[in-house]
């Protein structure tokens, strides 16, 4: 029991000499308790001497060291609340508290029963205070009752007094240490957010920065999704084990404490008892995989809140306020380096579409598709410029039919341009160019890594045609196995790139076109049928040419034109008899023959007269023309042609519906013969 056992005034000097000795020799908490328990055993009477400290989180008083001189079952690091606890009471009062027989104590009946467990039977507490520090307190105890006199209490509060100045001092240099440790890893961290590591590496190069100074089992890093409102996990770590599998998906933050601290821009600290106040089936899922508490820290930055830094832990240890402060911190940092990231990787995204919307461009220009230069005024012909007309400021799908070579392109660019998109991107896509392979990567894009060879980011053409059209060519050669991801983004106006799991969104106007039947297609399982519903909308046929002969002379000339400016060749003339066999022809390539042939003839014409380029035209214009006809038959016959030319065009001499383009001529030239002729003044 405590007690002055006969020791002299100058045996309590000596000890207290001892004890200031002591002190000053040790440099943690548990040798310096060790060091007063051995210098007051040789004048004080006791079995156990206990440091309580006052723990500002949570208002609580903590036992953080325990020196017994024989087996005591007490826990040291126990944290109890003020009120329920003896010490706290000395804490509170500044006085010292003789409890001479617990089993006698009714004021704090918790206590007293962990005291009996433990083998306790008396206690001594006197206040540890250095100035204005209240520190805790310092406890005598005995495994018997036993009651001080005032000597012997006034004895322990000198005792008491001379350790609270160590105490203090030691727990000053704790915390300096302590916030130099926190300084250092905030260093480090900002080190790591420089580097030029991969999302995950550099999260786990930050979780392990910060296990050094606040213990935890796992760290996620989430960013949420603007469109959309839900999580998508950006990067996680273990510190030790992996406790459960990755699964990189969105969720809904709904009823988690992700969501109160995005919403209240405060971190939200949980633990085991808290989690049932959360609704979401995530905190079942935490607390089945064995997690006591988690500290989510909102990623704020000046212009919105990104997401949340998520710690959490799978023992019961207390987190202080310094551990919040400290993660507020590090999420600030984190927050500013992935806004910057984010920043980043949209300006690069940007730059990417740019870079690939100019190669897509040229590539257009080359192309030469004489957009908006439709030529025609057949019957067929009008009939497709007026189902243009009415589709075109729709946002239907359209799906254009018809042979190779018919202008199925120039039909699609015509509703494009029609339509209220036309300020927007025309994209291309040709199904049967692009290896089945490659055709994802070309439609959807892809990220860094999706694939071998994927040594960057690709925008794919769905984006860059964002608030455009998109032309799909060869409709029915696209694979089997892509047409659901097709279908989903035509319904849903969504995607997400190969390799990556963000969605992305777009507002797309789609024309389809194929030369083979889809139909029929469908019925043999080689086209999906809810992709050919979704496409058949608004089905037109352009008709092939051999169904609109009456407009073979207009496209002749507009080619000639073409490639005589082109090639800077002065053709004037085309003869009637090589229109004749060019109208009667079938043209099975469609107006692609007509305009590779047209070309050929252009290239080899040395003089004004078009010298048509293969020799079945040739043959079947020698046929045409009459034989042993006198200059005075061919000059009447081209005569009537002129005037029969002025008579459907209405008078009008030049112009796409002029009567110099139904004869293959240049204005001037009809001018010309006009006058020769007089037939101007007869025709008026």
């Amino acid at each position: 029991m405590i007690g002055i056992v006969g020791a002299s005034s100058t045996e309590i000097y000596n000890a207290v000499l001892t004890l200031s000795r002591s002190i000053a020799g040790h440099n943690d908490l548990g040798s310096l308790l060790s060091g007063v328990a051995e210098s007051l055993r040789r004048v004080v009477d006791f079995e156990f001497v206990a440091l309580i400290l006052h723990d500002p989180d949570g208002n609580r008083m903590q036992l953080h060291v325990l020196n017994a001189s024989g087996p005591l079952e007490i826990r040291a690091d126990t944290r109890v609340p003020l009120e329920q606890d003896p010490a706290g009471w000395v804490w509170l009062h500044q006085q010292p508290l003789v409890i001479p027989s617990i089993e006698d104590e009714t004021r704090w009946p918790e206590f007293t029963k962990r005291a009996l467990a433990g083998g306790v039977r008396a206690l001594t507490l006197t206040p540890l205070t250095a100035g204005e520090s209240r520190l805790g307190c310092l406890g005598f105890g005995c495994l018997s009752p036993f009651n001080p006199s005032p000597a012997e209490l006034a004895f322990l509060e000198r005792v008491a007094s001379e350790f609270a100045v160590a105490v203090d001092a030691f727990l000053a240099k704790q915390e300096a240490v302590r916030e130099r440790d926190r300084l250092r890893v905030l260093f480090d961290i900002t080190n790591a957010l420089v580097s030029k590591l991969t999302p995950d590496d550099l999260f786990s190069a930050i979780s392990e920065q910060l296990s050094r100074v606040i213990k935890h089992d796992s760290a996620a890093l989430t960013l949420r999704n603007e469109s959309t409102g839900s999580l998508d996990l950006y990067a996680l770590h273990f510190t030790s084990a992996q406790l459960f599998e990755v699964e990189r998906t969105s969720v809904d933050p709904k009823g988690t404490p992700s969501a109160e601290a995005i919403a209240s821009g405060k971190p939200v600290l949980v633990t085991d008892a808290d989690f049932d106040r959360f609704p979401s089936p995530i905190c079942r899922r935490i607390v089945s995989l064995g997690f006591k508490s988690v500290c989510s820290v909102p990623l704020v930055t000046r212009n919105r809140t990104l997401g949340t830094l998520e710690v959490a832990r799978t023992t019961d240890e207390a987190w202080t306020e310094d551990d919040v402060d400290l993660l507020v911190q590090v999420g600030r940092q984190i927050a500013i380096a992935v806004e910057n990231s984010l920043s980043y990787q949209e300006l690069a995204e940007m730059k990417e579409r740019l870079a690939t919307e100019k190669l897509y461009l040229e590539d257009e220009i080359r192309l030469d598709q004489n957009i908006g230069n439709m030529v025609g005024e057949g019957p067929a012909f009008q009939s497709i410029l007026k189902s243009i007309q009415i589709v075109a400021p729709t946002d239907a799908t359209v799906l254009i039919l018809g042979e190779t070579g018919t202008g199925k392109e120039l039909v699609a660019r015509a509703v494009h341009e029609l339509s209220r998109r036309a300020k927007g991107n025309f994209v291309k896509v040709n199904c049967a160019a692009i290896p089945a392979s490659l055709l994802e990567s070309e439609l959807f894009g892809h990220e860094k890594g999706a694939f071998t060879g994927a040594v960057g980011q690709k925008v794919g053409r769905f984006e860059l045609a964002h608030q455009g059209t998109l032309f799909l060519d060869e409709i029915g050669e696209m694979p089997l196995e892509l047409q659901p991801k097709l279908l989903r983004a035509i319904q849903d106006q969504e995607f997400e790139r190969v390799g990556g799991s963000r969605t992305i969104r777009v507002d797309v106007r789609f024309v389809v076109a194929t030369n083979r039947d889809l139909k029929a297609m469908v019925d043999d399982n080689r086209f999906r049928a809810d992709l050919y519903y979704r496409l058949h909308v608004f089905p037109l046929t352009v008709p092939p040419l051999r169904e609109r002969r009456e407009d073979i002379p207009l496209l002749t000339r507009f080619f000639v034109q073409k490639y005589a400016q082109r090639m800077k060749r002065n053709i004037e003339d085309i003869p009637s008899a090589a229109l004749d066999a060019l109208s009667r022809y079938d043209w099975p390539g469609n107006i692609r023959e007509l305009q590779n042939l047209i070309e050929r003839s252009v290239i080899l014409t040395s003089g004004s007269m078009l010298t048509v380029a293969i020799p079945e035209f040739q043959g079947k214009m020698a046929a045409a023309v009459p034989h042993a006809r006198s200059p005075e038959a061919n000059q009447a016959a081209e005569r009537e042609r002129i005037l029969k030319a002025l008579k459907e065009a209405n008078g009008l001499v030049g112009g796409p519906h002029g009567a110099a383009a139904r004869l293959g001529l240049k204005r001037t030239t009809l001018q010309s013969r006009i006058r020769k002729y007089q037939i101007f003044r007869q025709y008026r």
